[in-house]
């Protein structure tokens, strides 16, 4: 009995091996969980008013993240609506100057027109209708002139509604809000801190795709192309058993280059040969997946 318990053993363990063996020609390689992470910064400058997230809350597209002080854009604005209602009463001012002028040209013209019949048949000298022709003239460039007043006026308006345009543009970019959804990996202001233009105030990592880089050698990538489905091991304990789960990935990008084996690499071969960076691609749409949890790669 003892010999056939025995030789049973030795065939269950030697079929464990086969299947071990072929389990391992599906094996490409360890690697840890990735996201893609975005920097959430802006061009405002000044302290910081508010933060409304905390490093792990999931935030939507277009939420409000964060406000820089406002204050001094709002003053500024302010400013340049009343030069704006400044100018507007300038120009109404002009126009009405303007209208006069014109009004006073076309009396002279009139009298002009009447005394120039008069001249031509005697009743009146010639020279005053020679007044009357400089009293036009000098009138017209009196208008000419007021008229180029205007438009420079016009001009500043424009240049001040630019301006205003600006501060709105600046405003809007104190209002700092989420470009994906995802959530928060790392706060790096508090508030009331001053913040300087371009420094990220949140990291923020997305969670509805993640990916996954693992290394293989010249061996394995000839078996390997782009689009091809491959197999996410990770494992998980359930109701006090440990077991493994497998979720589909998508092999998305190789590299083109060889490196040599990271020290951190993890793989079944041989350190010393060149590898090629390989990445998988995972939908996650049950955040299944977190980043930096280790996990191993199968066709």
């Amino acid at each position: 009995m003892k010999w056939m318990v025995i030789v049973q053993c030795i065939i269950l363990l030697s079929y464990f091996v086969q299947c071990t063996k072929t389990d391992d020609t599906n094996f490409l390689g360890s690697a840890v969980i990735e996201s893609t992470t975005i920097q959430v910064a802006t061009t405002a400058q000044g302290f910081i008013a508010a933060l409304y997230k905390d490093e792990g809350e999931q935030v939507k597209m277009a939420e409000r993240l964060a406000i820089i002080d406002t204050v001094p854009l709002v003053l500024k604005k302010r400013e340049m609506l009343a030069s704006r209602e400044e100018l507007f009463s300038s120009v109404r001012a002009k126009r009405q100057e303007i209208e006069s002028i014109k009004s006073d040209l076309e009396g002279i013209k009139r009298e002009y027109k009447r005394i120039e019949w008069l001249a031509k048949s005697g009743a009146v000298p010639t020279q005053q209708r020679d007044n009357l022709e400089t009293q036009i003239e000098s009138t017209q460039l009196k208008l000419n002139a007021q008229q180029e007043v205007l438009k420079s006026i016009m001009d500043k308006d424009a240049v001040i509604i630019a301006r205003i345009e600006q501060l709105d543009d600046q405003l809007n970019r104190s209002y700092v809000t989420a470009t994906k959804n995802g959530f928060i990996c790392t706060r790096y202001r508090n508030v009331n801190e001053i913040y300087a233009p371009g420094n990220p105030l949140y990291e923020l990592c997305t969670y509805d795709t993640v990916y996954a880089d693992f290394f293989v050698s010249q061996v394995v990538l000839g078996s390997l192309k782009l689009g091809q489905v491959l197999r996410v091991r990770v494992d998980m304990q359930k109701a006090g058993d440990s077991s493994a789960v497998f979720i589909p990935g998508t092999l998305t990008w190789i590299s083109e280059q060889a490196e040599f084996s990271p020290k951190n690499i993890q793989t079944r071969e041989s350190r010393n040969e060149l590898v090629f960076r390989i990445r998988s691609t995972i939908a996650n749409t049950d955040r299944t997946l977190k980043r930096g949890l280790p996990v191993e790669i199968w066709r």
